[in-house]
């Protein structure tokens, strides 16, 4: 009996990691549906992050005509202690993209997209330099 559970847990192929769809807040935006359940690798800027409201961004903030067009990142307290400190900031994530609160509305910090990895992060300012 143990030595055909330990054949089968053998035979047990090991998990087949996810490759994330390159995609703009744009076309995910534009047809939610497609993307549904699928990580997604974004680029974009975070300009604001707080405990009610943390939004991936088109541009920054202060830009002409303004952020552009967000998705909502769903709470997650160690990426918020890491990006904060930060912002705002460019980076690029591979997140699961869920459709729901984007085809209908959803209160507070909407589980839009959850952050699977953390991929670059760049300050918009310069490093202090040591003297």
């Amino acid at each position: 009996m143990i030595s055909i559970a330990l054949m089968l847990a053998q035979v047990e192929a090991p998990p087949v990691p996810v490759r994330p769809v390159p995609a703009t807040i744009a076309a995910v935006r534009a047809n939610p549906r497609k993307f549904d359940g699928q990580v997604v690798r974004l680029t974009g800027w975070m300009n604001g992050c707080t405990p009610r409201s943390c939004f991936i961004d088109e541009r920054p903030a202060t830009a002409a005509g303004g952020a552009g067009q967000s998705l909502s990142i769903g709470g997650d307290p160690k990426f918020d202690a890491t990006i904060k400190p930060l912002l705002p900031t460019y980076v690029e994530f591979d997140a699961r993209f869920s459709a729901e609160c984007v085809i209908g509305p959803c209160a507070d910090r909407a589980p839009v997209l959850t952050i699977i990895t953390l991929r670059s992060v760049v300050s918009p300012a310069p490093p202090e330099t040591e003297n």
